[in-house]
């Protein structure tokens, strides 16, 4: 089982990472809860979604609270609070616009910097910096091959009528994929 913390202020759409990721371990019959949370505020108040996801057929999952997440995307500040919610050896998706890079990470846990930002920017898709993030977790994990978690996507954005983002959200996830080396 994985567990996967997304956090972030509301409005980067930290909440639909995790549901999309979620979204995806469903449709391919895998056990997958997502619990999101969020302050009174939603646009700008701390947010943050556990997802918790089997990896494979039979494996079930328990409850969502967050316990030992295996990884943590952080997209500001504020949000590496739930550092407290992650193994010791966790890897820690940062995001170079939103995370000091002297920030002192626990000394077991992996770091990553990715400029969300600046890639969702990239591709003309600024409100994709969560895209790009679900996209480098999927590479990172191997959750999902590319065509698949593209396809998914798009599908799920879809049937919540926002279909007619899918390419440039294709071109974000595309993004997160290639910061994965």
């Amino acid at each position: 089982m994985k567990e996967i913390i997304f956090a972030g202020f509301g409005g980067q759409g930290v909440l639909t990472s995790g549901l999309l990721i979620a979204y995806m371990s469903a449709n391919k019959d895998l056990a997958a809860v997502w619990m999101p949370s969020y302050g009174p505020t939603m646009r700008g108040g701390k947010a943050n979604c556990v997802i918790k996801i089997g990896e494979k057929d039979g494996e079930s999952v328990g409850s969502p609270v967050m316990e030992n997440a295996d990884a943590l995307v952080v997209m500001n500040e504020p949000s590496l609070d739930y550092l407290a919610f992650c193994k010791e050896d966790a890897v820690i998706f940062a995001n170079e616009s939103g995370i000091p890079k002297d920030y002192k990470f626990p000394e077991k846990m992996k770091v990553i910097f990715i400029d969300f930002l600046g890639l969702a920017r990239e591709v003309n898709n600024e409100k994709g910096q969560n895209v790009v993030a679900a996209g480098a977790v999927i590479k990172y994990f191997n959750l999902f091959d590319e065509q698949y978690a593209l396809d998914t996507m798009c599908q799920f954005f879809s049937e919540k009528g926002k279909g007619k983002f899918n390419d440039i959200n294709s071109d974000a996830m595309k993004k997160g994929f290639e910061a994965i080396k």
